[in-house]
């Protein structure tokens, strides 16, 4: 190996700012005695005239505050003075005080400095005493007493007050006494110290103690002073916070004030650089952090970590070790070995044994890549190159096996194979029109599903159903019933090119077999193009799920030669790429390529190069055609450390900004996923879309929707009411239907499946609140269903005994006792047939039995999960009946909110040009009730939701009425309407 030089990490105490050595140009406040401070100042010859104008400009808010009533006499007078022409500190400071405060300085000058012009006007000791007087004044309301702060739309008069002790709030000029400050760090020692006398008045509030001290942090007393007052102020701006960061001597000083993070983590704040150029490295653990809180400020491109790589700091080296995935500190952890790679080994050697296998993985190849690691090692203590050692070998991994299988040991892409060939055989399609196969059920719940679903339902032409879906497969919700040879093109195609429609071509698939088989031959067998491709890949994909003798029989009807050719479709060896390109290695996996892979059984561990197979095969799988190899490797390798590499590869993707050629980093993991894996990945979709990756939330939640696991299951239904992203919550909704068809389930089916055992709070109130509306919606279970899914499970037994249940036959009311039997309401045991159905009671189906029933669960001090018994049992009159209208409510004012409000729950809005004239709400078995507003509301969230409206009509559906429905709608628009 070349001879490498190896940087210098030793410090200079006496020098701190020397110790950084990174790139990035620091900007701290000029500091007297720093290399900052050694900087001549000179005032800008233009600020008069800038001055002038902000004066020209403010003239009659600044008369108006001298004429104020509200305004303190003595300020008055002093600004009358100045304006006069006369030296006066104080009334120089109101008139600018309240002239910043009625326009823009930006404006006038993008680097504004009131600082000089009073310089160039009336000299620098006035100019210093006038700034400091600032912090004596508050500018006001005239009228409020409140702070000053005039809007085009709201005009306001200033007046001018004494600022308190502790003054609320920062001033107009924040970067004022920043100029002084520059000022005088660069005065000769006799002027530095005539200005200690100058400034020695200027203390009567803290925000003037403060910016004393700041200008003058020299002064020991001053400085002091602050810190001690510090955690008694009831207000710290980040203003504030910078100043204190930029006059502390000591950080012993600052922590002894309560400060222990800087108070940003933007590489431009001059309180960084501050710190930096004051302490050096001992800052580090300040920097970061500062990291841990979010200062909402925009910082770019560029981050703490930039500064932090430049400190020689144990605790840098720690920080960006553990922080390789969670903060992507890879590139500044590489800046920071070169810079420092003797204290880089040493945080290797603290870090490594106590790190995952994915991260040791990460830490080897940190030290394989990095020249400068490598030539530091031989200089490094005894200690450090025995960790070192031991992380290369993979100390504590079990060795590598001897024996692998074929394809692990020598995968198809590192093999010549010779390329085959399919000759086309022409065959017309047979019984391929355009149809519907509906379930059970499924058209009339459509009719209440998306318009998409709707249209379907409501009898429209399967041919212009198939062309809406051809042009925006965002509507592939409506595939699965879609039949014939146009169906099974749209399904094939969506199969091998768009992974957002997996779901309902899967379920497309599931639901048609053998059929969509029969429909896709005559395009797998015919010219070569991408229609054959994806017929081929859909015939391949039935035939793993059915068997090749379910395809083959499809099959059939087209003749022998049709036969032969489907069967070499099916006889190409699955682990073939069969014109897929083979599969590299992407340079952003290499760092977890060491983390262990066991054989099953643990004794063994995949060689490098097997690992790397693994990552071949999971870039040619997908959710939709899954690739043989994968089964291969989970055969054969250990569950917990195929899950861990698999997330380790996630992982990497992620961190090197998810390269969109590669996103079978994320679809992967869904063949190798354990409860971890679906807990961490649930995570990510709630929080990606508000990181504006909504699209990547949705693949996920198709990634998280194939793991075949309940676990996950329960996951997507968690998702099902999410807030943080409509798009995810639908897709969810989509999924649990589709899953719970497939299972010959409805949702709510679904959902009593994957109820926990146990659980916190939150799924105990989810659970409640799945009662209540299964009680609203007049939901029902048989009693074998309500034995083995209610009763017998231990979370939803004990909401369940605390409700009255009624049965259809016989026809009667019980409860369920305490050895879970089914009591009435004079406590005698009762019986039912296991296919008679049970629902929960409503007060309007128990009738004259309800006070009977209350009577009895207070008897046994019963306290209902929800108001089950104590709800409004309202039904319709014989006139509302009649009339098809709730006219109880015709007439009635509502506030608008309390309006809206329902519309979060089982109501939506009725809009028309984005003004909405009504609500609804769609009534369980279908119908919708629907309540006109007048005068109606804005569409969106900007509204008065004070603003009166009037139910003009609440007209119901025809035909039947579900009582307990109706009774809920009255009892929703009671809570809001009012006589």
């Amino acid at each position: 190996m070349t001879d490498v030089q190896l940087p210098n990490e030793d410090r200079d105490p006496t020098r701190p700012w020397l110790d950084y050595r990174g790139t990035f140009e620091l900007k701290p406040a000029p500091r007297r005695g720093f290399p900052s401070g050694d900087v001549a100042y000179t005032a800008d010859a233009s600020m008069p005239g800038h001055w002038q104008e902000v004066r020209e400009r403010t003239a009659e808010q600044v008369q108006a505050a001298v004429a104020s009533p509200a305004s303190e006499s003595a300020i008055a007078a002093a600004a009358r003075a100045y304006l006069d022409g006369e030296p006066d500190p104080l009334g120089a400071a109101a008139v600018f005080q309240a002239a910043a405060g009625s326009t823009s300085l930006y404006e006038v000058s993008k680097d504004y400095r009131q600082f000089d012009a009073w310089i160039h006007e009336h000299g620098a000791e006035f100019a210093t005493r006038a700034l400091m007087r600032q912090f004596e004044i508050r500018i006001v309301s005239e009228h409020t007493g409140k702070v000053y702060a005039p809007t085009r739309y709201r005009p306001d008069s200033p007046a001018f007050r004494y600022a308190t002790e502790q003054p609320r709030g920062a001033q107009w000029t924040r970067t004022e006494q920043w100029h002084l400050r520059a000022f005088l760090a660069a005065q000769s020692e006799s002027d530095y110290r005539r200005y200690r006398a100058v400034l020695e008045p200027f203390g009567r509030n803290h925000q003037q103690r403060l910016a004393r001290a700041f200008v003058m942090p020299t002064e020991r007393d001053w400085v002091d002073a602050v810190c001690a007052e510090w955690p008694e102020r009831d207000m710290k701006t980040w203003h504030d916070q910078y100043q204190l960061t930029a006059i502390a001597p000591s950080l012993e000083l600052l922590a002894a004030a309560g400060f222990h993070r800087a108070p940003s983590h933007n590489p431009h704040s001059d309180a960084v650089a501050s710190l930096v150029e004051a302490f050096g490295a001992d800052c580090a653990p300040l920097l970061i952090a500062a990291l841990e809180v979010d200062t909402h400020e925009y910082i770019g491109d560029e981050g703490m970590h930039v500064v932090l790589a430049g400190l020689p700091s144990d605790a840098v080296a720690d920080y960006l070790l553990v922080n390789l995935v969670a903060e992507r500190t890879g590139p500044f952890a590489r800046d920071f070995a070169e810079r420092f790679p003797r204290r880089m080994l040493r945080g290797l050697a603290r870090k490594a044994p106590a790190a995952s296998p994915s991260l040791r993985s990460r830490f080897a190849h940190l030290l394989a890549t990095s020249p400068m690691l490598e030539a530091a090692l031989p200089v490094a203590e005894p200690e450090v190159k025995d960790v070192i050692d031991r992380l290369r070998r993979l100390d504590g991994v079990p060795p590598e096996a001897e024996a692998l299988p074929d394809f692990l040991a020598s995968p198809p892409w590192k093999r010549k194979t010779a390329k085959r060939k399919h000759p086309a055989v022409e065959v017309a399609p047979l019984n391929g029109s355009d149809g519907l196969h509906w379930r059970e059920g499924e058209q009339d719940a459509w009719r209440d599903g998306d318009p998409i679903q709707r249209r379907l339902a409501d009898a429209a032409e399967p041919a212009d159903v198939l062309a809406s879906l051809a042009k925006a497969p965002n509507l592939h919700r409506a595939l699965p019933p879609l039949t014939g040879v146009a169906a099974a093109r749209l399904a094939a195609d969506w199969l091998v090119r768009l992974r957002s429609t997996s779901v309902s071509v899967t379920a497309w698939f599931d639901r048609h077999g053998a059929d969509a088989a029969a429909w896709l031959v005559p395009d797998a067998i015919g010219k070569a193009g991408k229609q054959r491709k994806a017929a081929e890949a859909a015939l391949r994909d039935t035939a793993r799920r059915l068997g090749d003798d379910t395809v083959l029989d499809a099959a059939a009807p087209y003749g022998e030669a049709a036969v032969s050719a489907v069967a070499a479709i099916l006889a190409v060896d699955p682990l073939d790429l069969d014109g897929r390109k083979a599969p590299k290695v992407p340079a952003w996996v290499e760092p977890v390529l060491g983390t262990p892979v066991l054989v099953r059984g643990g004794d063994a561990r995949l060689p490098r190069s097997a690992v790397e197979h693994i990552v071949g095969a999971m870039s040619l799988d997908s959710l939709a055609i899954p690739y043989a190899g994968i089964a291969i490797v989970k055969e054969h390798c250990d569950p917990a450390s195929l899950a861990a590499f698999s997330w380790a590869v996630f992982e990497s993707w992620e961190i090197n900004d998810a390269p969109g050629k590669d996103t079978w980093a994320l679809t992967q993991l869904a063949r190798f996923a354990d409860a971890g894996t679906v807990e961490r990945l649930e995570a990510r979709i709630r929080a990606w879309p508000d990181q504006r990756l909504s699209k990547r939330a949705l693949n996920a939640l198709e990634v998280l929707g194939a793991v075949e696991t309940e676990e996950a299951l329960r996951a997507v239904h968690r998702l099902t009411r999410f807030r943080g992203s409509k798009a995810v919550k639908a897709a969810a909704e989509n999924q649990v239907e589709l899953v719970a068809a497939g299972l010959g389930l409805d949702a709510e089916q679904l959902a009593d499946r994957l109820v926990p055992e146990q659980g916190p709070a939150a799924v105990t109130t989810e659970q409640v609140q799945r009662l209540e509306r299964a009680m609203a919606d007049g939901r029902t279970w048989t009693v074998a269903e309500f034995r083995e899914r209610i009763v017998a499970h231990p979370l939803l037994w004990e909401l369940a005994r605390r409700l009255v249940w009624q049965a259809d036959e016989p026809a009667l009311a019980f409860r369920l006792a305490e050895d879970r039997t089914f009591a009435d309401v004079e406590d005698d045991t009762v019986d039912m047939p296991d296919e008679a159905r049970v629902r929960l009671a409503h007060p309007v189906l128990l009738g004259d039995a309800l006070p009977a029933w209350q009577r009895q669960l207070a008897d046994y001090e019963v306290l209902q999960p929800f108001d089950q018994l104590g709800r409004p049992a309202r039904t319709l009159t014989a006139a509302e009946a009649e009339a098809g209208r709730l006219t109880r409510f015709e007439g009635r004012k509502a506030r608008t909110g309390p309006l809206h409000g329902l519309t979060r729950g089982r109501w939506h809005a009725v809009r028309q040009d984005n003004w909405t004239r009504a609500i609804a709400r769609r009534l369980p078995g279908g119908g919708t009730v629907e309540a006109a507003l007048s005068p109606g509301y804005a569409g969106g969230p900007y509204f008065d939701a004070d603003e009166p409206q009037v139910l003009e009509t609440v007209r119901l559906p025809e035909g039947p009425l579900d009582p307990v429905a109706i009774a809920e709608v009255i009892a929703e628009l009671e809570k809001v309407a009012k006589d």
